[in-house]
């Protein structure tokens, strides 16, 4: 466990705080740890949506800018190798 200070301005917010955390039955560090990973699970969904923005948008671009290559489009071996 990585443990961290908090510097504030005002000891108004950490009196606030611990009333909140008071009423949720947790303390303040829990409240700060509970942000923290709320925040980087936020972080983490948004990069994963751009991800898949991404790939959405690259799969599009596959559907409309791809042509033939040419050739002959067989339709058994033995035309295939008809001489």
């Amino acid at each position: 466990m990585t443990s961290f200070t908090v510097t504030l301005k005002d000891e108004s917010t950490l009196k606030k705080a611990a009333r909140i955390a008071e009423l949720k039955n947790t303390s303040v560090d829990d409240l700060i740890a509970g942000f923290l990973v709320s925040l980087s699970a936020d972080e983490a969904g948004a990069a994963s949506d751009d991800r898949s923005c991404l790939v959405d948008e690259l799969q599009g671009s596959f559907k409309t800018l791809s042509r033939p290559l040419g050739g002959k489009g067989y339709v058994s071996r033995d035309e295939l190798y008809e001489r």
